[in-house]
């Protein structure tokens, strides 16, 4: 055989092949009875997707860490840097609704799964998280085999009656476990603190909590790509904007060739309300800002494909105020205007960025000093609020900080207009 295939199926229907050829490069087709496309970047076509779109799409699912995927590699007999092997043995679970199988698998078409899984005790999930940097992905336990996208060490979960529980019989996972960057103080309260005052400012965001594990901190993220009623759970497709793009995940950094905001405000054109989700961009994009969140790049927005055909702009799911740790980079993964440092953006940035998304100023300038107008009181009462709880505020208080100093500089800059 001059190939190796893979069945691509969309909520558990076959949509179309992929293949690997004797050179290693990857090819996607469209079966003739697919009645959704995967992807903005592939519509519903005759013709063959060559390695650039595949590598960009389904490239897109697989984890990015080196570290990772070489364990990975070293699991499976495969090579780390092959996405066709990585997605044979990982990609029967993924963002959205993919999923990917020999082509002799049965066909089970699904819609609602049941809830099922192993919950696991606190010294079990200690363990496991503790095990991550060795186990990416929980991989293998209890023949564990899923992919998610991104560097940062996490595993896919479900939640059940209040437990982390190990997906069983082919239930998909509901929640996304993200321990603290041991590199970095404080992640797990940082992202936890950012995303809570995201909520507060009236921003759509997907729901967050802090957990333990005996000694061990984690964050617990709802999937904003399944629907959960009772104990049935349903996956929803998504796309990452790089996937959207067809943007590679190593070009995912504007000043390496990625996408900057132009190409993301042109891409919600696309999406059944583009007033309403451009609105919602420009909302996170001004709020990742004042938080000092740098590494907003592409790959941190999505676009949800409902299955009413409907496509909208995801839930806010990934907000980190990277500007409080020392040594991180402080230019932004897309750039405001003509600056990339969040130091340097004056008004006249912001007049310039929206002149390249085609975007009304004057509601962009509203839509910022409203911000942080309710920004630093929202951040007071996040605190307030925490201060009974068990969560440590050292990081939280860092944050707030910043915030203070920004905005107070950012409102005195566009007071001297």
């Amino acid at each position: 055989m001059s190939r190796k295939q893979l069945s691509v199926r969309l909520y558990g229907v076959p949509v179309g092949v992929l293949e690997q050829d004797l050179h290693g490069a990857m090819h996607f087709t469209y079966l003739d009875t697919a009645a959704h496309p995967l992807s903005i970047s592939m519509p519903l076509s005759k013709r063959d997707y060559d390695n650039n779109h595949c590598e960009a799409f389904f490239g897109g699912l697989l984890p990015e860490s080196d570290a990772a995927r070489k364990l990975l590699g070293k699991k499976f007999g495969i090579s780390p840097n092959n996405p066709f092997s990585l997605l044979r043995e990982i990609g029967k679970d993924c963002a959205g609704a993919i999923s990917f199988h020999p082509e002799d698998d049965p066909v089970s078409p699904h819609d609602d799964f049941a809830l099922e899984g192993r919950p696991l005790s606190d010294k079990e999930l200690a363990t496991y998280i503790q095990e991550l940097p060795k186990k990416p992905l929980f991989i293998g336990v209890d023949g564990l085999r899923l992919s998610l996208a991104g560097v940062q060490d996490k595993a896919a979960v479900c939640l059940i009656d209040g437990k982390v529980a190990i997906p069983q019989h082919g239930c998909p996972t509901t929640h996304i476990l993200k321990p603290a960057i041991e590199s970095y103080g404080g992640t797990v309260e940082n992202e936890y603190f950012c995303m809570k005052l995201a909520k507060r400012l009236g921003l759509t965001v997907a729901d967050v909590e802090i957990r333990r594990a005996e000694d061990t901190p984690y964050l617990l993220v709802t999937r904003y790509d399944r629907i959960s009623s009772g104990d049935k759970i349903r996956r929803v497709h998504q796309e990452d904007f790089c996937q959207a793009l067809s943007v590679a995940t190593s070009h995912k950094y504007q000043n390496e060739g990625g996408p900057g905001f132009k190409q993301c405000f042109d891409l919600l054109r696309q999406t059944s309300t583009p007033v309403v989700d451009r609105k919602r961009l420009a909302q996170l994009a001004i709020f990742n800002y004042l938080i000092g969140n740098t590494d907003a790049h592409a790959k941190n927005f999505s676009l949800l494909h409902l299955p009413n055909d409907t496509i909208e702009l995801s839930p806010l799911y990934d907000a980190l105020s990277t500007r409080i740790y020392e040594g991180l980079s402080k230019k932004m993964a897309m750039k405001i205007g003509s600056k990339y440092e969040l130091d340097y953006v004056e008004p006249q940035h912001w007049q310039e960025l929206c002149q390249d998304i085609g975007y009304s100023y004057p509601l962009l300038k509203e839509t910022l000093l409203s911000q942080i107008e309710r920004i630093r009181e929202a951040a007071k009462q996040e605190v307030e609020s925490l201060k009974t709880s068990s969560i440590e505020l050292d990081t939280i208080n860092s944050i707030v900080s910043f915030l203070d100093r920004h905005c107070t500089r950012t409102v005195k800059r566009f007071g001297s207009q």
